[in-house]
């Protein structure tokens, strides 16, 4: 959600400063331009998140929404839904004990992790991709998931398919079913590209 607002304001601003000298351009082609470009790959360098910075125990702080997307457009109109979507997971993770002080990830220097909510812990093995922002998160005997990984201003989102999302929530959980995710999952599937996931800090 974050990440949507920064690359939504660094954007704006490239507005700004190309409205001086290319009037008759619209915004879209502003957006696809050499110096656009060459900006928003200056933004990933920067908050690009290295494999060692993964190491160690990572709390849940709250529900996280992205649209992975080239289309920065259709990325800065859903704002007002990704928070929207947020609120909805949030109120699920709270009927399946997902919330602060209460769910956590841990990310070992050998490849192994634990996800834990309370007292029920679900362990693995992870590889980490730098240049793609992907963490491949292994579930041990249960399933695989690709992760995307992003930068907040105070830690890192772990984004997934929704459909990873509602097998993972499904098992952390004691319930077969859930009315609310599967209703988010419904809502996910309309939205190309849309990633679900857990705001985590230190």
């Amino acid at each position: 959600m974050k990440k949507i607002l920064i690359l939504s304001f660094v954007f704006s601003g490239l507005t700004l400063v190309y409205s001086g000298s290319v009037k008759a351009q619209s915004l879209k082609d502003i957006l696809k331009s050499e110096k656009a470009q060459q900006v928003l790959q200056a933004v990933k360098k920067v908050t690009a998140f290295k494999w060692e910075d993964l190491q160690g125990t990572w709390q849940y702080k709250g529900a996280a929404c992205q649209f992975k997307s080239d289309d920065l457009l259709q990325q800065a109109g859903g704002v007002a839904l990704a928070e929207g979507v947020e609120q909805k997971l949030e109120t699920a993770y709270q009927k399946v004990g997902i919330k602060a002080g209460n769910f956590s990830y841990t990310f070992c220097r050998d490849s192994t992790f634990t996800c834990q909510v309370g007292k029920k812990k679900l362990k693995g093995t992870y590889t980490y991709d730098a240049s793609q922002q992907l963490l491949v998160l292994s579930y041990f005997r249960l399933f695989q998931a690709d992760v995307h990984l992003s930068r907040t201003s105070d830690g890192i989102a772990l984004l997934y398919n929704a459909d990873h999302l509602l097998k993972l929530v499904t098992v952390l959980s004691s319930y077969s079913t859930s009315s609310t995710l599967s209703a988010i999952g419904k809502v996910a599937e309309q939205y190309d590209g849309m990633l679900l996931g857990f705001d985590l800090k230190r």
